[in-house]
């Protein structure tokens, strides 16, 4: 599997676009008339003001801006020809950034962990930082458990934060057990459980959830086996966007306790 972010691949093509239109570009007057021009100019702007909106990477690189561009429609000679390869420098710069982007969780969600947490250094930013270095890296299996890992830690976290209000939501949901005397003894099951009855997750994040769960089961071999095959490309990335999605909606509703 390539190590590049799925996310980032319509940026790698607009970028890929864009560089292709500029390299190829010729002044008007060079065998051009000048309508046609425009509209290869015209043409680049939109692939580059696509790029402009995109949240990714972070933090971005410098791309041409809309004036540096529209300047190829007027100039000719030696000062087109330094205008094009400074803008074509500029997009060489961000497909390469796109390519060496710091492998780890996206700042949304390493932003919602230290919320949840209320700890900046908190060590479940390592494990979700763990989990998105294997999924680039190729590494399934490992980004499906520490996704798992990352996921009931959080959830841990949530129930430690929402203090002794949970002991009653959990005798709610298991009337024949006894509340685990710490958070960080609740099981994934039981803390997703509490967590929804007491409202803070919603139905659809919780089914997620409970998704990778089971996933995190299918890495041990004799499931493998059973099952007659390994985790995908798509399961991984899954497991990863089960994160991305519990994470940023119990930071939110936490944050309104």
């Amino acid at each position: 599997m390539s190590a590049t972010d799925p996310r980032d691949v319509p940026l790698h093509e607009a970028a890929a676009r864009a560089l292709d239109l500029v390299v190829a570009l010729q002044p008007h007057g060079y065998g051009r008339d000048r309508e046609a021009h425009a509209a290869s100019v015209a043409l680049l702007e939109r692939e580059v003001a696509a790029l402009r909106r995109a949240r990714r990477p972070t933090p971005r690189p410098p791309l041409p801006a809309a004036h540096q561009i529209a300047q190829l429609l007027d100039l000719n000679g030696r000062h087109f020809a330094r205008k094009r390869e400074e803008i074509a420098g500029l997009l060489q710069g961000y497909i390469e950034a796109l390519n060496a982007r710091p492998r780890h969780a996206p700042q949304e969600v390493r932003e919602a962990i230290a919320r949840i947490t209320r700890d900046p250094d908190s060590l479940l930013l390592q494990d979700a930082d763990e989990a998105w270095r294997a999924f680039h890296a190729g590494s399934r299996k490992a980004a499906v458990v520490m996704a798992g890992a990352t996921l009931e830690g959080v959830l841990q976290a949530a129930v430690a934060r929402l203090g002794a209000p949970t002991d009653g939501a959990f005798r709610a949901v298991y009337p024949q057990r006894k509340a685990p005397a710490e958070a960080d003894s609740y099981r994934f099951e039981e803390a997703l459980s509490v967590l929804r009855h007491m409202g803070v997750l919603t139905s659809a994040v919780s089914h997620v959830a409970r998704g990778i769960k089971e996933l995190r089961n299918f890495v041990h071999p004799a499931v493998q086996k059973r099952q007659r095959g390994g985790v995908s490309d798509a399961q991984a990335l899954l497991a990863l966007q089960a994160v991305a999605a519990l994470v940023e909606e119990l930071a939110q509703r936490l944050d309104l306790d």
